[in-house]
C-alpha cells in the first residue's frame, strides 16, 4: 500500500533536492541521492516511473564513466551529462506533485495564505505538464500512422512535432483558465477540497527525514571536499 503525503511535504522535498543539486560535487554523494529519491518515489506507489528514472540514470552514469570525466564527442560534452543527471534528480524529487488535482493543490495555497501570485503559477504548471505530455503522445501517433517519423530527415520530423504541439498546447492553456475561471479559483472567499488537507503523522516524520538527510549530505559534502 503507498503513502500519501501532504503537497506541503512533497513542496520541501523538492526544495532540499535543489539545494543539494546545486551543491554536491561528488559523484558518490549524487549517485547514493538517486537511490535516497527513488525510495521516496517507490513508497508513494511510483515503482515503475523509478524504473524508468533508474534505467535512464544508469544510461547517463555508464555514459559518464566510458568518457572519463572528458565527455561522448561535440554531441554529449562532459556538461550535458552532468547537467542530465542533476536535472533528473529535480524530475523525480517533482514526480509526485506533478499531475496532481488542482483543487487539492489551490486550498493548500489557500490554508497556508500563499499570495496568488505564487499559487496560481504553480496550480497552472501542474496541470497543463501532464497534458502537454499527452498531446506530443498524440502528436507522435499521428505522425506514426501517417509515416512522417523519419531519422533520415530529423529537421522536418521536429518541424511536424513542434508546430502542432505549440499551437494545441496555446488552445489548452485558454481551455485550462476558463475551466479555472468557472470553477471559482480567482474567487477570494474559502476554497475546499473533497480530499482532506490535513499535515499528518507521516508528513511530520517525512519531513525529519528529508532535514537530517539534506544536512547529512551537506556535512559528507564538505568531508569529501
Amino acid at each position: 500500500m503507498s503513502m500519501k503525503f501532504d503537497f506541503r511535504t512533497k513542496l520541501l522535498v523538492i526544495v532540499f533536492t535543489m539545494s543539494l543539486v546545486a551543491v554536491l560535487t561528488s559523484d558518490i554523494l549524487i549517485y547514493t541521492l538517486f537511490g535516497v529519491l527513488s525510495v521516496y518515489l517507490i513508497i508513494q506507489g511510483f515503482g515503475r516511473q523509478t524504473i524508468k528514472y533508474l534505467i535512464v540514470c544508469g544510461i547517463f552514469i555508464v555514459l559518464r564513466l566510458l568518457s572519463g570525466g572528458q565527455g561522448i564527442t561535440i554531441l554529449m560534452p562532459e556538461m550535458f551529462l552532468f547537467m542530465v543527471l542533476r536535472i533528473l534528480m529535480m524530475v523525480m524529487a517533482a514526480q509526485p506533485v506533478i499531475g496532481m488535482p488542482p483543487g487539492e493543490v489551490v486550498a493548500v495555497f489557500k490554508k497556508i495564505h500563499a499570495p496568488n501570485g505564487i499559487a496560481l503559477p504553480v496550480t497552472f504548471m501542474l496541470r497543463f505538464f501532464p497534458t502537454v505530455r499527452s498531446e506530443f503522445s498524440d502528436v507522435f501517433s499521428s505522425l506514426r500512422l501517417r509515416k512522417l517519423l523519419s531519422w533520415k530527415h530529423p529537421l522536418d520530423a521536429m518541424e511536424y512535432i513542434v508546430t502542432p504541439v505549440i499551437f494545441r498546447s496555446s488552445r489548452i492553456a485558454e481551455e485550462l483558465a476558463a475551466s479555472a475561471e468557472s470553477r471559482g479559483i480567482s474567487n477570494p472567499g474559502k476554497h475546499t477540497c473533497r480530499r482532506k488537507i490535513e499535515f499528518q503523522k507521516r508528513d511530520w516524520i517525512m519531513c525529519v527525514i528529508a532535514v537530517c538527510v539534506t544536512a547529512f549530505y551537506f556535512v559528507l559534502e564538505r568531508t569529501v571536499a
